[in-house]
């Protein structure tokens, strides 16, 4: 008969094999497993989301209401390169394209509303965070914050005189403020070639009209996006 630790010694090689035949691709499948990361692995003391509320916005979904009440921000407005064009004629075609932009923003059937958010009621340079509260302020379910930039392409400028060509970035964030989350985001970039014409006196009038439409058709385009998402239905 096997003494106790012949016993023992046998049952330590029986485990051995048993194990031994444990395929390699199971074992990776039980490692990996072992690794998923499932809660937050940085220490950022200064956050203002708690990690369960990090989990619950990204499990979570918007509900965007069939009637909004948009607000509508331009941050970072002396980014576009108007310069020294400050005369009625450029005061004039700032207040259409304006106009313009929130026509069409309308155009989108959820929007019932479009309030321009003005500065005296944001104060200078504003955060996110102060804009949302403005937003509230106005009882806008939904804030529209755009920024512009724009100017001259040089190069191009230096080869022909009687033409000017310029560009325009409109980034566009899109708030709901009921919950300060941020469901559309967009970022639109148009150019604009234009000719000297009778109504361009010198090459900073042609500039300025290159300007004007290359802004235009950035504004327009992100118009558009935005009525897109807002029409589609969730």
């Amino acid at each position: 008969m096997l003494n106790s630790f012949s016993c023992a010694l046998f049952a330590i090689v029986l485990l051995a094999g048993a194990s031994s035949c444990t395929s390699p691709r199971y074992r990776y499948l039980e490692t990996a497993a072992d690794r998923s990361v499932t809660e937050s692995l940085f220490d950022f003391k200064e956050r203002t989301i708690s990690e369960a509320d990090i989990r619950r916005i990204l499990d979570g979904r918007i509900n965007i209401p069939d009637t909004v009440r948009l607000a509508v921000f331009h941050y970072g407005g002396t980014r576009v390169q108007y310069r020294q064009w400050y005369d009625e004629e450029s005061l004039k075609a700032r207040q259409q394209l304006i106009d313009t932009f929130t026509q069409v923003i309308k155009g989108a059937s959820r929007v019932q509303k479009v309030i321009l958010l003005p500065s005296i009621v944001t104060g200078v340079n504003p955060n996110i965070h102060q804009l949302r509260e403005s937003a509230v302020r106005l009882q806008a379910d939904m804030l529209l914050i755009y920024n512009l930039h724009s100017d001259i392409f040089q190069r191009y400028r230096v080869f022909r005189k009687e033409e000017s060509k310029a560009f325009a970035t409109c980034e566009t964030v899109l708030m709901d403020i009921r919950t300060g989350i941020i469901p559309f985001t967009h970022i639109a970039t148009k150019s604009a070639h234009v000719k000297k014409g009778k109504e361009d006196f010198d090459s900073a009038e042609l500039q300025k009209r290159a300007l004007a439409q290359a802004v235009l058709e950035a504004m327009l385009e992100t118009g558009r996006q935005t009525a897109g998402f807002l029409n589609t239905p969730r």
